[in-house]
């Protein structure tokens, strides 16, 4: 797939959320609803050009609920919103395109516990509806608690490529120093 701005990856069915959600994830003056459906407003159009305003209300309000997004309004500032629920936010805006493909990179920095908790458990929900989920994570634990595989990268290079059987942080830790520069495949 060769991918060379974000409308090309949208059309081939891949989101991302990415590391800075404060960078390049929101536009902290804009509404939370806003922020929301930015990227799928051709959703709202109907093939002319303007917005149909109460569809898009109304999936921004779904997707609020949907995402457990805690704000007073859609109206509000997504900059005044708690780190988790900005990420939730995102992540909806992610799911209105429907994705075949999401990459999540850091999904859970900066975010507290039960925020996170919110985010894995959406995590394997779009997996068991079949969308490919790829977590870019330095957090092994997580990295180990959603993974069916993986990928070990250091210094840019692919050092291992690990199935997730009962695999530990050792394991992936030793694939990550290892000085060898093949790739492996391992079940471990």
């Amino acid at each position: 797939v060769d991918i060379r701005n974000c409308q090309q990856a949208i059309a081939q069915g891949i989101a991302m959320v990415p590391e800075d959600r404060k960078r390049d994830g929101i536009v902290p003056v804009m509404a939370v609803g806003k922020n929301i459906t930015l990227a799928a407003l051709n959703k709202f159009t109907g093939g002319i050009s303007q917005l149909d305003d109460a569809e898009e209300q109304k999936c921004i309000l779904e997707s609020i609920q949907q995402l457990k997004v805690k704000t007073s309004s859609p109206d509000l500032a997504i900059g005044r919103l708690s780190g988790g629920n900005q990420q939730k936010a995102i992540l909806a805006r992610c799911l209105l395109l429907n994705p075949r493909i999401l990459i999540l990179d850091e999904p859970t920095r900066g975010i507290d516990i039960g925020a996170k908790y919110e985010i894995y458990k959406l995590i394997n929900q779009l997996v068991q509806q079949g969308i490919a989920v790829i977590v870019i994570s330095s957090e092994l634990p997580e990295v180990l608690g959603l993974s069916d595989r993986v990928l070990v990268m250091h210094e840019g290079k692919l050092k291992a490529n690990l199935i997730n059987h009962n695999l530990t942080q050792e394991q992936v830790m030793e694939a990550a120093l290892r000085s060898e520069h093949h790739v492996e495949k391992q079940s471990v």
